[in-house]
This record gives structure tokens, sequence and C-alpha cells, in this order.
């Protein structure tokens, strides 16, 4: 059996596209030439990779395993090339970074700006998603990294991480709101409000607020009402709205301070979150990455040191355990 690359592209290019016509194109060949390489990859395989249906071209059993081994010999393939323009000094003027809802504003994008006036050749691209996603796109080397949330991260075995600072989230609110005129309230008192919260909670925080508003666990739909993966938007929703959010304390320091929000003393330290810089294991980071990173890490830190100086000593929990500087 002799394999050569272009069938492996060729192959994930119809099954992606499911059309002929339409792969052809995406691959910058004629539609025959991709037909014969088809019937000549399954000629030597000797088996039937694909199969017309009524809804375009569907890989048969033999050939899903086939694409699921395929993609695997590019990604090698492209980290070897990738790994040799390295060592001759190439290759390191790009990074693709992808990043979480909230570490995307609380320090990427200022890790983003250190290295732009260091490393002013760099050509750098961001994609904020949620970490699901992000994480999609590091094994498919769409991305050179990807900043996003620890425990997800850890759970998946094909990735290395390298844990952040731990963040105290904060329940936030507009100034004037009902719950600040509550002596003590509870998390039951806020559920009662809208909450605006990202498309993609972590398990164990939705767990805990939809135990929190007595919801059955087969209903995680109650939770939120708003939805929004831009902090920024979340915080103007809140701000005219009798809506809560969740906020660390490094993206809500101005508004405080200006009082236009303000923070709920709930004693919730499942709120905190810890986030982590994920790459695959066995893939060499470029110099360029790894001055990203060491930015990330300074900037993450400074972040978490931030705590609302009205909170020192009257939350109802210990302040020295949850606010970790």
């Amino acid at each position: 059996m002799d394999l050569e690359l272009r069938h492996h592209r060729h192959a994930i290019a119809l099954a992606e596209h499911r059309h002929f016509l339409r792969a052809a194109k995406a691959l910058g060949i004629s539609q025959p030439a991709l037909s014969r390489s088809i019937q000549e990859l399954e000629r030597r395989l000797g088996s039937v990779l694909f199969r017309r249906s009524r809804d375009g071209i569907d890989a048969t059993d033999a050939g899903r395993v086939f694409l699921s081994r395929a993609r695997m010999v590019l990604a090698q393939v492209g980290d070897l090339e990738r790994e040799m323009e390295l060592l001759q000094g190439h290759g390191a003027d790009e990074l693709r970074i992808g990043a979480g809802v909230y570490p995307s504003e609380m320090f990427v994008a200022a890790a983003v700006a250190r290295l732009a006036r260091t490393a002013r050749q760099v050509k750098v691209s961001v994609v904020a998603n949620s970490i699901d996603m992000l994480l999609q796109m590091l094994r498919r080397r769409e991305v050179d990294l990807v900043i996003g949330d620890l425990k997800t991260a850890q759970a998946d075995r094909g990735v290395k991480t390298t844990p952040l600072a731990w963040h105290r989230g904060y329940l936030v609110v507009r100034a004037g709101h009902p719950l600040l005129g509550m002596p003590k309230p509870r998390l039951r008192d806020v559920l009662r409000y809208p909450l605006a919260l990202t498309t993609r909670i972590p398990p164990d925080l939705l767990s805990h607020l939809v135990q929190g508003k007595g919801a059955s666990t087969t209903q995680p739909s109650l939770l939120p009402a708003i939805t929004c993966d831009a902090p920024s938007v979340m915080k103007s929703i809140v701000a005219e709205s009798d809506a809560v959010t969740l906020m660390p304390m490094s993206l809500i320091a101005r508004e405080l301070a200006e009082g236009r929000l303000a923070t709920l003393p709930i004693e919730a330290p499942w709120l905190g979150r810890s986030f982590a810089v994920i790459e695959l294991p066995d893939r060499t980071p470029s110099p360029v990455a790894e001055e990203f990173t060491r930015h990330v890490v300074e900037l993450d830190a400074s972040a978490a040191r931030l705590c609302a100086p009205h909170d020192r000593g009257s939350l109802p929990w210990n302040e020295s355990a949850e606010c970790r500087e």
C-alpha cells in the first residue's frame, strides 16, 4: 500500500464539503482530478470510502476510520514542518491565540499589547470563543495555544496545561439594585432576578446555580435568562436593568469606583475560577509564544490580586483564603 499525502487531503476535503465540485474548488483542482484521486485511493486501500446519498457524499465505516487517521497524519506532518522551520529560524513571525470570554478582557488583550510593543514584526491573531470550540481549534492546529478554563482543560487528556492564578468571582448588580437593600441576601434571592452570563457556563457553576434556584437539573435551560459572550456588553445590561452578572474584580473595578455597579456579599466560594495556558503536548512553542505566555502569567497574577477595598473584613467568608494575593 503506497499512499500519498495528497490522497489524505483530498479525502478530508470531500468529507468536509460532501460534494465533489465544492471540494475540488476548495482544493484548487478540477472535479475529474478529484474523482480520479479518490478512486485511486480506494483502489490502493481496497475499500470503498464514500457513498452518494440524498444529501450529498457520505463516508462509509471504512471511510470514517481512514479520515480519523488521515487527519492525525496531516497534523503530524504539519507539526514536523513547523519544527523544522523553527530550527531554521523561520515560522516564528506568527502567533494564533484562542481565548475564553473572560480572560480575553481580563489579561489577554493586555498581553497582546505588550507583545506588539516588543515584537512589532509578528503577526498576531486572537479568536475569542467558548473553551469547547477553542480546544477543537487547538487540535486542528488552527490556533497555537488557548487561554481558557483550567477545569475544562484538565478534563481533556490530549492537552498540556500551565495553570494560572485563582480569580474570585463577584455577583454584580447596578447601583440602587433592590438586592443591595437586603441585610443578608442569599443565592436564592439573587436567582429571582435575570442572570446575565456567558453562553457556555462551566458545569460545576451551572450545577450550583440550578440547585440554588431549586430548578430541576434536567432543565438547566432555565439559567441564565440573558446570554452574552462579551463582558463589556454584560456590564452595560446590568447597569441598566435588574439583571445580575458574575465578574472578576479586574473587569469591574472602574465601574465600582465610579459607583455605577456594586457587588453582593454572597457567600459562594465556588464562584471563583482559574484559567490556564493550554497547548498540545510534544509541540515546541515558538519564541513568540513563549514571550506571550510570560506576559499572560504576569498580567493574570496582577488581575488576581485585585480585590474590592470595601470587601476586606466585611464579607461572610474568609477573605484571606478567597482573595489569594
